[in-house]
């Protein structure tokens, strides 16, 4: 019996299965790369700071007088140039506003933000002293808003308004 072609076999299959055990670990890395390299996203809502920054507390209620600001936290997103739009609806279901500016993601976590600041109704402000909601009463109850990037929704949440 020739066992040097049996032992070129043997080294085959040996080599053959290095490869696909190889193989397999580098897929589970890859696999674990592409879930750890998954975007996400963490929107909150807060006020400003004394320097007219958003603040890191999370805040669900809201005064009318207050200004507003909305923070989504961009993790594992890709590097380079892109849109936000943050669409704010009010309690009637309208969209209130919208808040768009071009962004470039150059770190593994980006913050960005935008911020409402709610308006009288015009003559309105001469009745504020007898009642502070007067002319603000269509901004008064559940706020909805939803954050976009390049066009497609990645975000929402909802705060309260009450005065």
């Amino acid at each position: 019996m020739d066992t040097s072609h049996f032992t070129s076999q043997i080294k085959v299959i040996i080599l053959m299965m290095a490869f696909l055990v190889s193989g397999t670990a580098q897929s589970q890395d890859a696999t674990a790369e592409s879930i750890a390299a998954t975007p996400e996203y963490a929107l909150y809502f807060t006020l400003p700071d004394e320097h007219a920054f958003p603040q890191a507390d999370a805040i669900e209620n809201f005064d009318c007088s207050d200004k507003i600001y909305s923070v989504i936290t961009l993790s594992h997103f890709p590097k380079g140039k892109f849109h936000i739009t943050f669409i704010w609806t009010d309690p009637a279901g309208t969209d209130r506003e919208r808040t768009e500016y071009p962004f470039y993601v150059r770190e593994d976590e980006e913050k960005l933000w935008a911020w409402l600041q709610l308006s009288r109704a015009t003559g309105a402000g001469m009745l504020q002293w007898i009642n502070p909601a007067a002319g603000l009463e269509e901004f008064i109850g559940p706020w909805q808003v939803t954050v976009e990037v390049d066009g497609k929704k990645v975000a929402s949440g909802s705060f309260e308004v009450s005065c």
